[in-house]
């Protein structure tokens, strides 16, 4: 039989048996072998951030996420899902990226962030989170998104995943049926499913496996790579030759959270040829990442700074014009990225005049 549940520490620090205790008897993957999530032990349920369970168990996030369905081992759906997430993958590789530029900034939809990208032409691709360019039905704000940020032609659009858990579950949900290229984009990461320590094991295998799912679904230049505390290294097995590879770095502020993404980056580094291409949202902390490895940044940081009246050292600079700021901060970003990054006299050489 599964591991009894201990008691759970509700928001008012009061004690009391959880109600899903009832429910785990007749699941069969908590009887006959613990199930994904290894059965409910005492440091398990501090960590998740549940208040309660539900009688059918498919309303859940799996913690403080998005509700979706099956979300832990006990869901009545659980092995509806389980067919998505035991059959093996066949391997996926895209075609590679043409991106020069270490820095891909982050633009939103502000008139004047409109006015930036034709400001720096040398920067040939920009990224726009996905919650910043449609709504939670699926609709974009332009049906030529490109010519509504203020591109040039020649530079490329990518439509960033990183966002809200209730978008991920509408690209989950119309998969194939947003035509990304239509409007505009010329590149798209694939969903950014959860993988991480505050929710349910089965969870988590089940966001791994759609996260290599949905990059086929809807022919993504990239692979998310994200291991969590539990994700096996084998699973990543399908997307090994994958010439893009992105590695989220944001909302790394713990120790926890940077011994993980230390160790995702350095795992990363190791299983994928030099061939590949990282890209990072954020800057990577310091991390080591092998010489000859091409890596990009993409940063928000510049013009969410510059949107509140900031620099990008955070110092307040209410003399200058939203647009000046924008300027500003992106060319010190630029400056700085690059200088991290490009390190061999074949990249192209980085001066103040370039920007």
């Amino acid at each position: 039989m599964g591991i009894p549940l201990p008691v759970l520490q509700d928001p008012k620090k009061k004690y009391s048996r959880c109600p899903g205790s009832t429910l785990c008897p007749s699941c069969p993957l908590f009887v006959d072998n613990d199930g994904p999530c290894s059965g409910c032990t005492e440091s398990y349920r501090e960590r998740c951030l549940q208040a309660r369970c539900y009688s059918r168990c498919n309303r859940c996030g799996g913690g403080l996420h998005a509700v979706v369905p099956a979300a832990c081992g006990r869901s009545p759906l659980r092995d509806e899902w389980a067919k998505i997430i035991l059959p093996p993958l066949k391997p996926y590789r895209p075609a590679p990226l043409n991106i020069s530029t270490p820095l891909i900034p982050v633009i939103y939809c502000q008139k004047d962030a409109r006015h930036i990208p034709r400001r720096f032409p040398h920067i040939d691709a920009w990224a726009i989170p996905v919650h910043k360019a449609m709504n939670l039905k699926g609709k974009f704000r332009s049906a030529d998104m490109k010519d509504y940020l203020g591109l040039l032609p020649a530079q490329k659009l990518i439509l960033s995943t990183a966002g809200p858990d209730d978008f991920m579950e509408v690209l989950w949900e119309k998969g194939e049926l947003l035509d990304y290229r239509q409007h505009g984009f010329d590149y798209w990461f694939p969903a950014h499913f959860s993988v991480y320590d505050n929710d349910s094991k089965f969870y988590q295998f089940f966001n791994a496996r759609r996260q290599q799912i949905h990059a086929r679904k809807t022919k993504s230049q990239f692979v998310w790579f994200r291991l969590g505390e539990h994700i096996p290294v084998s699973w990543l097995g399908p997307i090994r030759n994958c010439p893009s590879v992105l590695i989220s770095c944001q909302q790394m502020y713990q120790r926890f959270n940077k011994e993980l993404l230390a160790r995702e980056i350095s795992i990363a580094d190791r299983l994928f040829p030099l061939t590949t291409d990282f890209f990072l949202l954020g800057s990577g902390y310091g991390i080591p990442i092998r010489d000859g490895r091409r890596v990009h940044e993409i940063h928000s940081r510049w013009i969410v700074g510059a949107l509140k009246g900031y620099d990008i050292k955070h110092f307040a600079r209410p003399q200058l014009s939203r647009r000046r700021l924008l300027t500003r901060n992106l060319r010190e970003l630029y400056l700085a990225v690059s200088q991290r990054r490009i390190k061999d006299s074949s990249s192209v050489r980085v001066t103040s005049t370039d920007v």
